[in-house]
């Protein structure tokens, strides 16, 4: 009976130290995630090699509080999900946040209700840096920030990107 237990013991403590340094699978990226790697990898290919694109917070708690003003329906009011700061016509600094909704909405200003994008792997690279900026101005994008919020299992999102001021 003691050699019994002895050997259950032992079988016991061998298992334990398998399932000690198995390795968990690694997690897996989150839909958001995805879409902030592939974006930043988009903005990086119009930039020199030596200037990447860099992440900043300067917007960050707007559009997280834009975001958590999406309804059940997806719908939020056109004002509360965008800002934008630009100089100079467009040739000079500027910066701008909204949240990721039909083109649209980035011409609708005041009460007037849109609606947000659900970001889902079908539709994650529809929505790169071209949707938001004129193709010809990609190269002057130097920061960015994406915030995602969740709600309902659906992923929206909003965007800040920030244009360094043209060179003549």
């Amino acid at each position: 009976m003691k050699k019994t237990r002895r050997f259950v013991a032992l079988l016991l403590a061998v298992v334990l130290a398998l399932a000690f340094f198995t390795a968990c699978g690694a997690a897996q990226p989150t839909i958001g995630e995805q879409y902030e790697k592939w974006f930043v990898e988009q903005l990086n290919s119009k930039r020199p090699e030596d200037k990447p694109v860099q992440k900043v917070d300067v917007k960050r708690s707007e559009m997280m509080a834009a975001l958590a003003k999406i309804d059940k329906d997806g719908k939020f009011t056109a004002g509360d999900g965008r800002d934008h700061e630009a100089n100079g016509c467009g040739f000079g600094e500027s910066w701008y946040w909204m949240i990721l909704s039909d083109p649209i909405a980035l011409n609708v200003s005041g009460e007037s209700t849109v609606e947000a994008v659900k970001l889902t792997l079908e539709n994650l690279t529809q929505y790169g840096p071209a949707y938001f900026v004129d193709k010809k101005q990609l190269s002057r994008i130097d920061e960015y920030d994406i915030v995602t919020h969740v709600m309902d299992d659906k992923i929206y999102v909003a965007v800040y990107l920030h244009l360094e001021e043209a060179k003549s």
